[in-house]
């Protein structure tokens, strides 16, 4: 049995899952795979307040990503991670900005803890979850709640963190 981390990176929002990978015991050459940790960290601007700097903000929410990580890694000690890229489409400085800060927050806390990490594209994750690299992001959340039986009322009730945890998983 070995505990994998998927990660969605993101700088708004982080999915974080912890899978537990154990052989199949029907006689099919496989895993069983099975949540038992999900969450999606939610960072927002507080820049728009008096006194406080945009990069002081940037960097009080690239903290609580680590953070974030740090204590998911610390409790549950997976065996590495899978990470989704952000996408490198965005259109703006400022998104590309913030891609930038997440994938390097992700990047420093994995290499820090020693976490060996497989980076996978937001087409692979599609692909593994729905078969098609142009699924929906309705039909991912389908998709990883049916592959992992998740049904135990763990799931996120709100639809931003819903997203990211489902990419997680699918990563």
């Amino acid at each position: 049995m070995a505990l994998v981390l998927g990660i969605d990176a993101g700088f708004q929002a982080l999915g974080i899952v912890v899978v537990r990978l154990q052989p199949r015991g029907d006689g099919v050459v496989g895993y069983e795979r099975l949540v038992v940790h999900g969450e999606a960290v939610k960072t927002e601007r507080t820049s728009k307040k008096r006194g406080i700097r945009v990069a002081d903000d940037d960097a009080e929410r690239c903290q609580q990503l680590a953070q974030a990580l740090k204590r998911v890694i610390e409790t549950w000690k997976p065996a590495g991670a899978i990470v989704e890229l952000p996408h490198g489409g965005a259109q703006g400085a400022r998104a590309n900005r913030a891609m930038g800060m997440a994938t390097g927050v992700v990047t420093s806390a994995l290499s820090i803890l020693d976490v060996p990490t497989e980076w996978v594209t937001p087409g692979d994750v599609k692909k593994a979850a729905t078969g098609r690299k142009d699924g929906s992001k309705e039909a991912v959340q389908e998709a990883v709640q049916r592959m992992f039986r998740w049904h135990d009322g763990t799931w996120p009730k709100q639809a931003w963190a819903r997203e990211h945890v489902a990419d997680a998983a699918a990563a």
